[in-house]
């Protein structure tokens, strides 16, 4: 009996999570697939800093004073990279 009541929930779980799938289309409805747009990321090596870095809060505040309109920065191996939308 404890095989069937097991089996029992294994398949109201299975039906669950079929119905709450929603296609992958975020839940708006339309049955069709939602595709996004990604802005390209221009990057390149900050041109005042040339020690390692240490953080990329610090390399952020470096590549904002830089020319060229550097809007974010981040450590890459150990150098920063400053980064602007394309």
């Amino acid at each position: 009996m404890e095989v069937k009541s097991r089996a029992t929930v294994c398949a109201l779980l299975l039906m669950l999570l079929l119905l709450s799938y929603d296609g992958g289309n975020g839940g708006g409805g339309g049955g069709g697939m939602t595709r996004v747009a990604e802005a390209r990321v221009c990057t390149g090596k900050s041109q005042h800093n040339s020690f390692p870095c240490i953080s990329d809060r610090l390399c952020t505040r470096e590549c904002l004073k830089e020319e060229g309109g550097w809007t974010a920065g981040y450590c890459h191996l150990r150098f920063c990279t400053c980064q602007k939308a394309c």
